[in-house]
């Protein structure tokens, strides 16, 4: 069976970082997390070297490459930390058939221009959720079509479930996630 996302595998597609973390859970999870801006980041490393692994660098920029293109060129791209992405994929999911709002749809375009990309994958919100006797992390993320200014796949990506709070909280989500476009 294919892997649910593999059709974007062969594509050139910006990665944003991850735009938010829920903190109220039931695991009590997100009040661990003493730094969210800082675990945010891990999270956004974990992902990149997961897809990395799977040969994904070459065709998908990541956040850390979206970052340099906006510092080496600060007169047409906005830093990819500051674009409201998060904001414009929940108003797009609301209000189907809407496209990217502005400014959100000439910033990413922007972007896109720099990377050859026409896909930007959002991932909107990092969450967890009780699953069983222990917990996961789920990420919800949405992809977007920047030249149609549409959404093309919104959905959850959960990670592994675990007895406690932990760093492969992390790491098993990117590793799950990554499995969805190239199974290892």
């Amino acid at each position: 069976m294919a892997e649910p996302l593999a059709s974007f595998a062969t594509l050139h597609i910006l990665v944003f970082p991850v735009q938010s973390l829920r903190a109220d859970d039931a695991l009590g999870w997100s009040a661990k997390v003493t730094n969210p801006k800082a675990y945010l980041t891990a999270v956004d490393v974990a992902l990149e070297t997961a897809f990395r692994e799977r040969g994904l660098g070459s065709s998908w920029a990541f956040p850390t490459d979206l970052a340099r293109t906006a510092q080496r060129n600060p007169t047409y791209a906005a830093a990819p930390a500051s674009i409201r992405a998060g904001d414009a994929a929940r108003v797009m999911e609301r209000r189907n058939g809407s496209q990217i709002p502005e400014p959100v749809a000439s910033q990413i375009r922007a972007l896109a221009g720099f990377h050859d990309a026409r896909h930007a994958m959002i991932p909107v919100e990092l969450r967890f959720d009780r699953d069983g006797d222990g917990g996961r992390a789920v990420l919800h993320v949405v992809i977007l079509d920047v030249r149609s200014s549409s959404l093309v796949w919104a959905g959850d990506v959960g990670g592994e479930t675990l007895a406690e709070f932990s760093p492969a909280v992390v790491t098993g989500l990117a590793r799950r996630f990554a499995n969805l476009v190239v199974e290892r």
